[in-house]
């Protein structure tokens, strides 16, 4: 990252995380990120898989999700393993669990994933559902609703449905809705390279309008009652906190709710309710962004909102 940009990320990262901010720096910018790996409970027990990895010669540790295990060792990437290609693990992030935990969905649904691929969430909410109810797996994208397609199969996700389309032209409602938009994660930067090299202010606006637009469209897909919660792996306000206070305004039918459980807590921050001098809805303090240095984790932004009854 060029020296002015790697300044001006640094001093947002100072207005966002407080005295979080240098610990998160140094680990966005230098840390080597952890291996995580979800057993997939629609296909086997949690002990079988670990007692599988672990005559392997993988050395797992646990985490506060019963399913989730952080990879202290592996005989090699287990992406390539007979569990991965069985469909017994995804490799994937602790923070990317936490979306789907904090949806908290209950059978029979339905469900919309709406900007599903490649379907780590997809297949997590698979999961938790006990492979009951339905879930509409949404993605605009050709290549991207191949790969979704395969991991849901991969999986053993019987209860997804998944189809390309622009969701912003979804016509159907669900009483729980998960959009994970695409961003310019920055959360990420310790594991993706790209992101980080082409990270600019003016890519930061470029994909809040884009997310803004999503948003639009799936908050009217919420019924009263309804559980909707927005996800990024970015720390930037204007993919956040600015993004949700211009699509619900005042709106009082929506209300912004601290779900975080309390092992959480101590690894996360309080949405902001201020912006270079604008104020900003009131309950956006019960977002957070969880700190990557203190979970050993990617950064992850996460809202729940829900639908007055």
């Amino acid at each position: 990252m060029k020296p002015g940009r790697l300044r001006a990320f640094r001093e947002r990262l100072e207005l966002v995380l407080g005295d979080r901010a240098e610990d998160a720096f140094r680990y966005l910018l230098e840390g080597r990120p952890p291996t995580y790996v979800r057993v997939n409970t629609l296909k086997a027990d949690v002990e079988s898989v670990v007692e599988s990895l672990e005559r392997a010669g993988a050395r797992l540790e646990e985490t506060p999700l019963p399913y989730a295990f952080r990879v202290l060792e592996a005989p090699g990437p287990l992406g390539s393993s007979l569990e991965h290609v069985a469909g017994l693990i995804y490799v994937q992030d602790l923070a990317s669990m936490l979306p789907p935990e904090l949806l908290s969905p209950e059978p029979p649904g339905p469900v919309i994933d709406a900007c599903a691929a490649p379907g780590s969430k997809t297949t997590q909410l698979a999961q938790l559902m006990e492979g009951r109810g339905v879930i509409l797996a949404v993605d605009v994208d050709p290549r991207r609703v191949r790969s979704l397609a395969h991991n849901v199969e991969r999986m053993g996700a019987v209860n997804v449905i998944v189809a390309r389309g622009d969701v912003t032209r979804l016509r159907v409602g669900a009483p729980y809705v998960l959009l994970d938009p695409p961003c310019t994660g920055e959360g990420t930067f310790h594991r993706d390279p790209h992101a980080r090299e082409t990270w600019t202010p003016r890519k930061v606006r470029r994909f809040a309008r884009k997310q803004e637009r999503l948003l639009r469209a799936v908050v009217r897909l919420l019924p009263p009652g309804g559980r909707l919660v927005y996800s990024t792996c970015t720390l930037s306000p204007e993919e956040n906190e600015l993004v949700i206070h211009r699509v619900l305004g005042e709106d009082e039918r929506f209300r912004i709710v601290d779900a975080r459980p309390r092992w959480l807590r101590p690894h996360t921050v309080p949405g902001l309710t201020e912006w270079e001098g604008r104020e900003l809805r009131r309950d956006l303090r019960n977002a957070f962004r969880v700190d990557p240095a203190s979970l050993r984790s990617d950064g992850f932004f996460i809202a729940v909102i829900e639908r007055v009854p």
